[in-house]
């Protein structure tokens, strides 16, 4: 009965393990996919996508032909960090770049257009030391896409402060996309600051008052939205220029 009880014990664990591999492989998949299409607005064939799993991805005009490109981030959800970065053609429904960044330890998919060119930059957000700062943190890397490949655009050391997130947005309506991003503050507190692209690098722009947490940022038709907790306050918030100030608005 005891070596019973150890051989049932030892299939549960068996099936349990090819549950969590076929849905990490495959079922999540669907949703990836699923959440893609909805994301695009669009009823469109992703078939392509269904070896990828899925961590990151975003879409914009990386050619500056007035195409959308997907631009995804591989790697399970789940894991911290992901391996290749994949464009797609949208139009052509086809792949059309492939490469390896899993030694950087990739976690991050951006895009934006941050010289106002009409043609979006590429951002990888990566772990890693750099030459100038011997210290593994979060870094965006920025890219363009030329002659199909990606060029090095921006690969600077960090931004002002230590970051938790970032993504790219036209906070002033100038035509070119600013950083924005969520920054740690020395005791703890967290801001949210902007950076302009100044044609060889990105300059401080504008910032907002602390606060005890920010959480979220996640852009909706063109809004940037983010989670604050104040003391024992929790909200949702917009981000807004008002009067050349940098503030959040509550909306909930």
């Amino acid at each position: 009965m005891k070596y019973f009880k150890i051989l049932i014990g030892i299939i549960l664990i068996f099936f349990m393990g090819f549950y969590f591999w076929f849905f990490q492989n495959y079922m999540r998949n669907e949703d990836e996919i699923s959440t893609i299409q909805l994301y695009l607005g669009k009823n469109i064939d992703l078939s392509f996508l269904t070896k990828e799993k899925v961590k990151e991805y975003a879409v914009g005009n990386i050619k500056g032909d007035n195409k959308d490109y997907l631009v995804v981030l591989t790697g399970a959800r789940w894991r911290k960090f992901g391996k290749e970065v994949v464009i797609f053609s949208l139009e052509e429904m086809k792949e059309i770049y492939r490469r390896d960044f899993s030694e950087f330890k990739p976690w991050k998919i951006s895009i934006g257009d941050i010289d106002g060119d009409g043609k979006d930059e590429i951002s990888i957000g990566v772990y890693k030391k750099s030459p100038l700062h011997q210290v593994m943190t979060k870094r965006p890397f920025i890219y363009s896409f030329e002659d199909g490949k990606l060029e090095p655009k921006w690969r600077g050391s960090r931004l002002s402060r230590p970051f938790t997130n970032y993504i790219f947005s036209d906070i002033d309506k100038d035509g070119m996309d600013e950083i924005v991003s969520i920054e740690i503050l020395e005791d703890n507190r967290k801001i949210i600051n902007t950076y302009k692209w100044k044609g060889f690098g990105f300059e401080a722009y504008l910032e907002t008052r602390d606060y005890r947490d920010i959480t979220g940022l996640m852009i909706e038709e063109d809004k940037i939205y983010i989670e604050v907790k104040e003391e024992k306050d929790k909200y949702l918030g917009l981000i807004k220029l008002q009067d050349d100030n940098l503030i959040i608005e509550r909306v909930d």
